[in-house]
């Protein structure tokens, strides 16, 4: 293989890395909620509100939103249903915060079973449910349009 060609296999190994995500997640632009719908394989919705819209994404006993201010960003997700959605998707950046407090509240003892709450600067995620029954939501505080409260986060 001459330099040029492992150059060129090298430059398209690391083409991935160099992309931005693909997805909507917390923080980033709401231009790819298509591309979660498509990877769900469920049905969209859109609903506006006063401030921001709100992207629903229905499959299979699941109900994904994403919140999204009128300046394009997704601010909240909430899902609701028999499972929980893949949060690194739709954590995206914070989904690392959200893993360390998760071990964090696993390694206390005693341990208690009740819903899990984490509340940072950056992001605030509650799960709660039981089997069959699952419900959260994620929001970045620092990110709520003007007049949205946690509480409007449903």
């Amino acid at each position: 293989m001459t330099i040029v060609g492992a150059t060129a296999a090298f430059i398209v190994l690391l083409m991935p890395a160099m992309l931005p995500p693909l997805w909507a997640a917390l923080g980033e632009p709401a231009g790819t909620v298509e591309h979660d719908r498509v990877m769900m394989m469920g049905q969209r919705q859109s609903r506006s509100a006063q401030g921001y819209s709100i992207e629903s994404i229905t499959v299979a006993g699941m109900q994904v939103k994403e919140y999204v201010s009128s300046d394009g960003v997704i601010f909240a997700v909430v899902w609701k249903g028999t499972g929980v959605p893949d949060l690194r998707l739709l954590l995206g950046t914070y989904f690392d915060e959200y893993q360390t407090a998760l071990i964090e509240a696993r390694r206390r003892t005693p341990r208690v079973r009740r819903p899990f709450r984490m509340k940072s600067e950056r992001l605030v995620l509650e799960r709660a449910g039981h089997s069959r029954s699952l419900l959260g939501r994620a929001y970045l505080p620092t990110h709520l349009p003007a007049g949205v409260r946690p509480e409007d986060i449903q």
